[in-house]
C-alpha cells in the first residue's frame, strides 16, 4: 500500500497512549464507587464524585468513544457548576481524547486549548506539560510538524523539571514520531529508545509495548516485514489479553500491512477485517478509515473489485468528516479565537483592577462632597448649593440619557451586524460543504473508472455507459466550478459592476446560442421575444452570466415538449425581463428557501443536479447593478424569473 495511506495510522504509535490504559477490573471498581457516591446526599457537588467520573472517562478511552464522552461531559458540567478547576481541566482533556477517537481534530484542539487556559490560570506546571503533549496531537495529525515539535520540546523540558516520567515518555515518543515522518529514521530511533528506557524505569508494560511498536514501525518503513511482523503480533497478543480495543485495532492493522508487504493476502485480509470490526466497536472513525484503506488495497491486489469498490465508498463517507483542508481552516480560526480570548481575559482583569481603583476614588470624592455640603450649610449658603447641585444633576442626567440612547442604538447595530455575519458564515460553510461533496463524487467515479479501464475489467457496453455518466458529471462539475469562481471573486475581491448600455435582444441571442444542443436533446423550444429596441444599463459580463444561469436552470427543469420564452418591456425608467418556462416548477418550501437566499440542492427532469449557487449569483449580480430579482413558480406549472434593470445611469 502507498505510504500516504497510513499517515494517520502510523501516528497512533505516538498518541494511542495519550490516556494510559485501565484494566477491565478497574472500570468495574470505579462503577461501584460511582454508584456508592450517587447514593449520598449532594453527591454532585463532591469533588471526589467528579474525579471518579473523570477516571471512568479515562478508563474507557481504549474501549468505547461514546463512554468517554458520557462520563467526561458529566464531569465537565459538575466541575463548572462547583468551580472545581482541576476537575474541569481533566474533563476537557478527556473530551479531547474522545474527539481523537472520532477523528474530529477541530473539537479535539478546542478541548485541549480550553484545558491549557485553565492550567495556565492555575499555574499547574505538570498539567501544562500534559496538555501541551495533547495539543501537539492534532498538529501532528494535520502534518504541522514544526508547531508540534515546539510544543513537545517545551513539554519535555517542563516534565523533566517536575519529574513527571509519564509525560516525559510521551514527549520523547512524539518527538521521535516527528523525525520518523521526516524519514530521518536513525534520529527517530534515538528518541523511541529513550522513551522505552523511561517506560522500563517506570516498570510500565503498556508504555513499553508502545515503544516496541514504534521500533517495529521503523522496521516496516525499511521493508523489513518479517521483523516488524513479530513485534506487531506480540503487541496484538497484549491488546487481546488486556482488552485494549484501540491498541488491538492498530496492531491488527499493522499485522495486515506486514502480511501484505510479504504478499500473503489471505492473512492480510483476515487481520484487516479484524481491525475494521474492532474500530467499529470502539467507535473510532479514524481507525475505521485506516482499516478501510487497507481492505481496498488488499481486495484490489486479490482482483476482488466488487469488495474494493464497497470499501472505497465507505472510506469516502468517513472522509467527509475528516477533510484536511476544512479542518486546517477551522483549526486556524480556533487558534486565532483562543489567542483573542486570552488577550481579552487579561484586558478584563486589568479593567477590573482599574474599576476597583476608580470606585475607591469615587467613594473618596463622594465623602468630600458630603463634607463640603455640611460646610456650606454652616456657612448659610445651603439653598444656593442645593440649587447648583440640582442643576448639575439635571445636566448630567440629560447627558446620561443621550449617551444611553446612543449606546443602545450602537448595540442594536452591532447585534444586527453580528447576526448578518453569522448567517453569512453559516451560508458559506454550507455552500463549501455542498461543493466539497459534489466535486468529490465525480472525481472518485473518474478515479475508479480509470482503475477499472486499466485492469480491462469492463465490457465495451459498460465503458460506453460509464463514459456517458462521466460526461454528465464533468458538465455539472464544470458549471459548478465556474459559478464558484464568480462567487468567490465577488466575495473575496469585492467585485464591482461596470455598467454600460446593453441591447438585451442581442445579449440573449448570444446566450441562447450556447444551448441548442441541450435543448434539442431534451426537445425543448427556445424563444426570444425581446424587442430589439429594449435596452438596459448594467455590466455586460454579469448580465451574460445571469442569463446563462437562468436559461441553464430552466433547461434542467424542463421536460420534453416544454418551452423557454424570454420577453421584456420598459417600465418607466427601468426595463423588466422575464425568463419563463413550462417545466416542472418549484415546490413551495424550496421556493421559500430560495427567496431567503439559502442554498438548496435539487434535481432536474433528467436527474441533473443543481446546488443553487447559480441563483445566488444571479441575485447578487443583479443587485450590484441596482436591479431587482424575483421568482414566481407553482409546482408543475413552470417558473418565471423576473429581472428589473435601470435604463439610464443613476444620478446622485
Amino acid at each position: 500500500m502507498r505510504l500516504r495511506h497510513f499517515t494517520s495510522l502510523l501516528l497512533g504509535g505516538f498518541f494511542i497512549h495519550s490516556a494510559c490504559y485501565a484494566q477491565p477490573g478497574a472500570r468495574q471498581r470505579l462503577q461501584a464507587i460511582l454508584l456508592e457516591k450517587q447514593a449520598q446526599k449532594n453527591y454532585a457537588a463532591d469533588t471526589g464524585y467528579i474525579n471518579v467520573l473523570n477516571q471512568l472517562a479515562f478508563a474507557y478511552y481504549t474501549v468505547s468513544a461514546d463512554s468517554v464522552f458520557l462520563y467526561a461531559r458529566q464531569a465537565l458540567d459538575y466541575a463548572k457548576k462547583t468551580g472545581y478547576g482541576m476537575g474541569e481541566l481533566v474533563a476537557l482533556r478527556q473530551m479531547g481524547n474522545g474527539y481523537r477517537l472520532k477523528g474530529d481534530y477541530v473539537n479535539m484542539l478546542s478541548s485541549y486549548q480550553q484545558a491549557l487556559t485553565v492550567a495556565e490560570k492555575t499555574h499547574d506546571t505538570t498539567m501544562i506539560a500534559k496538555t501541551l503533549v495533547s495539543i501537539a496531537q492534532p498538529y501532528l495529525e494535520m502534518r504541522k510538524t514544526d508547531e508540534a515539535l515546539v510544543l513537545l520540546e517545551r513539554a519535555a523540558k517542563l516534565s523533566a523539571q517536575t519529574g513527571d516520567s509519564g509525560t516525559l515518555n510521551k514527549s520523547l515518543d512524539g518527538t521521535g514520531e516527528i523525525w520518523y515522518r521526516r524519514k530521518q529514521y536513525d534520529k527517530a530511533l534515538q528518541y523511541f529508545q529513550q522513551s522505552m528506557r523511561v517506560a522500563a524505569a517506570m516498570k510500565n508494560e503498556y508504555l513499553y509495548i508502545i515503544g516496541t511498536d514504534q521500533i517495529a514501525k521503523v522496521l516496516y518503513a525499511k521493508e523489513q516485514y518479517h521483523q516488524a511482523l513479530s513485534y506487531y503480533l506480540h503487541s496484538l497478543d497484549y491488546s487481546t489479553r488486556t482488552e485494549n480495543r484501540l491498541l488491538g485495532s492498530m496492531s491488527a492493522t499493522m499485522v495486515a500491512l506486514s502480511y501484505k508487504g510479504l504478499k500473503k493476502y489471505p492473512e492480510a485480509l483476515t487481520y484487516a477485517q479484524l481491525s475494521y470490526q474492532t474500530a467499529s466497536t470502539l467507535g473510532s472513525t479514524l481507525e475505521m478509515k485506516n482499516a478501510g484503506c487497507i481492505l481496498v488495497d488488499i481486495y484490489k491486489a486479490m482482483g476482488d473489485y466488487r469488495n474494493a469498490l464497497k470499501y472505497t465508498e465507505r472510506v469516502a463517507d468517513i472522509s467527509d468528516t475528516l477533510s484536511n483542508e476544512q479542518m486546517r481552516s477551522k483549526m486556524a480560526r480556533l487558534e486565532a479565537k483562543y489567542e483573542y480570548e486570552r488577550k481579552e481575559m487579561l484586558l478584563k482583569e486589568e479593567q477590573a483592577k482599574k474599576d476597583i481603583r476608580h470606585e475607591a476614588v469615587v467613594r473618596a470624592q463622594r465623602l468630600e462632597i458630603g463634607l463640603a455640603i455640611i460646610v456650606i450649610i454652616f456657612l448659610s449658603v445651603l439653598v444656593y448649593q442645593i440649587w447648583c447641585s440640582r442643576k448639575a444633576k439635571q445636566k448630567a442626567n440629560l447627558a446620561l440619557v443621550a449617551m444611553n440612547t446612543k449606546i443602545s442604538r450602537q448595540k442594536r447595530e452591532i447585534e444586527h451586524q453580528s447576526l448578518q455575519l453569522l448567517i453569512s458564515n453559516q451560508q458559506k460553510d454550507k455552500l463549501f460543504g455542498i461543493i466539497a461533496h459534489d466535486l468529490k463524487t465525480p472525481l472518485q467515479s473518474l478515479n475508479m473508472t480509470l482503475d477499472l479501464l486499466k485492469t480491462k475489467a469492463l465490457s465495451e457496453y459498460q465503458v460506453t455507459r460509464m463514459m456517458d455518466e462521466l460526461k454528465r458529471d464533468a458538465d455539472f462539475s464544470s458549471g459548478l466550478v465556474k459559478n464558484l469562481l464568480y462567487w468567490a471573486n465577488s466575495q473575496l475581491n469585492g467585485i464591482a459592476a461596470v455598467p454600460v448600455t446593453l441591447h438585451l435582444r442581442q445579449l440573449t441571442d448570444d446566450v441562447l446560442g450556447l444551448f441548442p444542443a441541450q435543448a434539442a436533446e431534451k426537445k425543448i423550444a427556445l424563444r426570444n421575444e425581446l424587442d430589439p429596441a429594449v435596452a438596459g444599463y448594467a455590466d455586460k459580463d454579469m448580465m451574460h452570466l445571469v442569463m446563462r444561469n437562468l436559461i441553464s436552470n430552466a433547461l434542467k427543469f424542463c421536460r420534453p415538449g416544454d418551452a423557454i420564452t424570454i420577453s421584456g418591456q420598459p417600465n418607466g425608467e427601468a426595463v423588466e425581463i422575464c425568463v419563463a418556462d413550462t417545466g416542472m416548477g418549484i415546490e413551495k418550501n424550496v421556493l421559500d428557501k430560495i427567496k431567503e437566499k439559502r442554498i438548496v440542492t435539487s434535481f432536474g427532469s433528467a436527474n441533473e443536479k443543481g446546488t443553487g449557487i447559480g441563483l445566488l449569483l444571479c441575485r447578487e449580480f443583479i443587485e450590484l447593478n441596482h436591479g431587482l430579482f424575483r421568482i414566481e413558480s407553482e409546482w408543475g406549472q413552470g417558473n418565471r424569473c423576473y429581472i428589473t434593470l435601470p435604463i439610464f445611469p443613476r444620478t446622485i
